[in-house]
């Protein structure tokens, strides 16, 4: 049986040989975050923003804080030492909020990173709002960034060809709750891929980094630790402030396969006048009025 998504309940008897960490991060500040209220009902959103002078300033600590992780690897001074030989990857989503914050942990890191078309935000690339004044009125969908734009404003990143063209199908126009909940169970469903490649040794063992978004992240941590996916007013929420890392840890064996929630929203690298976002009523409205977290 299964009791989360991807997660086996099995009864023979044999310990995890190998555990994935996965470490997932909130981008930091952005200009729509600034808006306080950046729904599809808000026609002063950006469709793909960039980031505030606060931001950058959590990004700059975000390198910093992957400056120090990379060292402590080569010091072999990581959870006593038995993650000093693996190897990192990072992977962003393809909104630009998210790839510049994840260009300074990679920076930090010492990486290349990749951009997966699947960690984007509810919603999706779309400017104008619900009855709002955009062409024609209401939602104009839009491609988002190219493969070849991606690449030439971060040089770090590596673009899939699948992106070549953008990474949102206009005429979706602004996606549904429903249709992001999907969504965040098939990136639950990769993560539980790799981690069994990785106990089966199909692969080297490694710590992945993932930059995404607040409203998505709440989807998937409701996938993967089987909360109720609902719609509209939310009876629980895991909020993510700006910048912040959350650490999963993936066990794989024959007795049974879990996932744990080992550290939560740690912004202990931002100082405390450069915190922002994570708030309940900002993810909450996010889910009410179907806008962008």
């Amino acid at each position: 049986g299964r009791d989360a998504v991807g997660a086996s309940t099995t009864t023979t008897t044999r310990t995890a040989m190998v555990a994935m960490n996965a470490y997932v991060m909130r981008h930091a500040e952005s200009t729509n975050n600034a808006l306080g209220a950046a729904t599809i009902e808000n026609d002063a959103r950006e469709h793909d923003p960039g980031l505030t002078a606060r931001g950058e300033a959590q990004c700059a600590r975000v390198r910093a804080r992957g400056g120090a992780s990379a060292s402590a690897r080569g010091a072999g001074d990581v959870d006593g030492g038995d993650r000093a030989s693996r190897e990192v990857e990072v992977w962003s989503s393809p909104m630009r909020r998210c790839l510049m914050t994840a260009d300074a942990l990679a920076r930090g890191l010492g990486v290349r990173f990749g951009v997966r078309g699947d960690l984007h935000e509810h919603g999706g690339c779309f400017r104008g709002a619900r009855g709002g004044a955009g062409d024609g009125g209401g939602v104009v969908g839009l491609p988002g960034m190219t493969k070849a734009e991606m690449e030439d404003a971060f040089p770090a990143c590596d673009v899939p060809m699948e992106l070549e063209h953008g990474w949102w199908s206009p005429e979706r126009g602004c996606e549904s709750v429903r249709d992001a909940q999907e969504r965040a169970r098939g990136t639950a469903e990769w993560l539980w891929a790799r981690a069994r490649a990785m106990n089966a040794l199909e692969e080297p063992a490694k710590d992945l980094y993932i930059v995404a978004h607040g409203m998505f992240i709440d989807m998937l941590f409701k996938t993967l630790f089987n909360v109720p996916r609902t719609s509209g007013k939310q009876p629980s929420l895991f909020c993510s402030q700006n910048a912040c890392v959350h650490k999963l840890r993936f066990d794989v064996a024959e007795d049974g396969e879990s996932v744990g929630l080992q550290m939560f929203n740690d912004v202990t690298h931002i100082p405390e006048h450069d915190r922002s976002g994570g708030s309940v009523e900002g993810l909450d409205v996010a889910y009410t009025k179907e806008g962008s977290a």
